[in-house]
């Protein structure tokens, strides 16, 4: 009879158990780990940069505010002092000219626009009579006795009876216009006019702006200093957490984070710190707990520890039972230390052929290894796993003895395999449990591991009927037997060989 190919029969575990058997692990399906589609990346700003940039803005955005909030009180405040300047010199002018106007003393109207304009920031300085002609100006002689012009485009800013205040442009310089009358005996007989330049103003505000402006720079850098020790205080500790959290993804879980900080950070690390311990602990105790129960049953009691799985139900199963031939008598003559190494070696030479084959190492007895095939997870080929499970063995028997010859004893193991029906599941009490399976068919495998010489393969009838017909392997008819406890004979078969053969077809 052919054997089917090694990786056909290894577990199936999408599969579920038939009749009411134990529920299988389920492996991820495809839709659940489908990785997002390849949308754009987005842009990746570092906390750093962003931290830098934000606080550059801020200084920046605050020192601007408050330097054009200062320029411009300082305009206001200058023109209001220049305001009360022409106002009150228009007043005391329009005083004094009043008699000299009367008596027409022109040269000490002149003198008195000299005087008024000898301030560098007058412009010019007039006084006319009632009928708008110039009397006195302070520029040019000439234009004494023409008619006054007002100037174009001149703009009101105040209104008062004394003094009316105005401003136009002159030769792209702002100019302010005081326009007050002068008084005799309650007659309005004349009015002064004085304009006074915004050009001292605006060269001190261009003065301040540039200063404001060095200053503003000044504050900038400083808050790009202070952005950055803040950034890096910040930042440091977020990047070794998140080196941290790398590095337990990564499964090095004695990592751990040192931040000597008495802060949120601090907590955040101790926290960090206390669960990468638990995580580490937990890991070992799997581990540990993994040398003496195997993967399945460590994944099964981690994720439903509280799960229906563990009670008993009927499955389908193969069970697989190896014992070494003649193992009380090696034993007698070596030390238990060395009995012990010689165990270890063959146990582990049994574990990795049934892991590799999708089985269950169940349990150690004495020098005797059980196996099952297709619980606690399912596989509808378990009779074929087992039987290329126990190929692996003999196989690896060949070259481990070798190794038993040199210490003197050279060893063999039987094998026997049963299939059926059988019930799995937890039996022990509340302190201690073991996961197994018990049933007629167990105790068949069992016995026919007795009925195997060293390096055979003996497999029940059940078994057989579970392989398939096909070539590269060969199984022998040994005929029926009566096992200890069963009251009808049972057929088995003896696998081995490369001659395509099954027996009684």
């Amino acid at each position: 009879m052919a054997h089917p190919n090694r990786h056909e029969n290894l577990p199936d575990r999408d599969e579920t158990v038939p009749d009411g058997g134990l529920p299988a692990l389920q492996a991820p399906s495809a839709s659940a780990l489908k990785l997002p589609s390849n949308s754009p990346k987005r842009l990746r700003v570092p906390i750093f940069v962003k931290l830098v940039a934000l606080c550059t803005l801020l200084v920046l955005a605050v020192a601007m505010t408050i330097s054009i909030s200062i320029i411009n009180r300082q305009k206001d405040q200058f023109v209001a002092q220049l305001i009360d300047l022409g106002e009150n010199t228009v007043w005391i002018v329009a005083r004094n000219a009043a008699d000299k106007l009367l008596s027409e003393e022109d040269l000490a109207l002149f003198r008195l626009i000299s005087d008024v304009a000898a301030n560098k920031q007058v412009v010019f300085a007039l006084i006319t009579d009632h009928n708008g002609i110039i009397r006195a100006h302070s520029k040019s002689i000439e234009e004494v006795g023409k008619p006054y012009s007002p100037p174009a485009l001149v703009r009101q800013l105040k209104a008062y009876p004394e003094v009316v205040t105005g401003s136009f442009r002159l030769n792209g310089v702002e100019i302010l216009l005081f326009d007050g009358p002068i008084i005799f005996k309650q007659v309005r007989i004349g009015e002064v006019k004085v304009g006074i330049s915004l050009n001292s103003i605006e060269e001190n505000i261009r003065r301040a702006k540039w200063s404001i402006a060095l200053l503003t720079l000044l504050i900038t850098v400083a808050g790009i200093l202070l952005s950055l020790g803040l950034s890096v205080y910040f930042t440091h500790p977020i990047k070794r957490l998140e080196d941290g959290t790398h590095a337990v993804a990564a499964g090095r879980l004695t990592h751990r984070v040192r931040i000597g900080r008495n802060d949120e950070f601090g907590d955040l690390a101790q926290n960090f710190n206390k669960m990468a311990g638990e995580l580490e602990l937990k890991e070992r105790i799997k581990n540990s707990f993994g040398r003496y129960v195997t993967p399945e049953i460590v994944e099964m009691i981690i994720a439903n520890p509280n799960s229906t799985w563990m009670k008993g139900a009927e499955v389908q199963a193969s069970v697989l039972f190896v014992d070494i031939r003649g193992f009380t008598a090696i034993s007698e003559h070596k030390e238990p230390v060395d009995v012990v190494e010689l165990l270890n070696s063959y146990f582990k030479l049994v574990t990795e052929a049934v892991v590799q084959n999708g089985g269950h190492l169940n349990k150690f007895i004495g020098d005797e290894a059980m196996a099952i095939f297709g619980a606690p997870v399912s596989n509808r080929n378990h009779a074929a796993a087992a039987v290329q499970a126990a190929l692996d063995i003999q196989r690896q028997m060949a070259h481990f003895e070798p190794a038993c010859r040199a210490l003197g004893e050279p060893i063999q193991v039987g094998i026997g395999i049963n299939s059926g029906k059988m019930v799995a599941g937890n039996l022990g009490s509340e302190t201690r449990m073991e996961y197994t399976v018990i049933g007629d068919n167990v105790n068949v495998a069992s016995r026919l591991t007795s009925l195997a010489k060293g390096g055979e393969i003996i497999i029940s009838q059940n078994t057989f009927d579970r392989l398939d017909a096909q070539t590269g392997l060969a199984i022998e008819a040994r005929g029926s037997v009566a096992l200890r406890g069963r009251e009808t004979a049972m057929a088995i078969y003896r696998v081995g060989g490369t001659t395509a053969m099954k027996a009684g077809t």
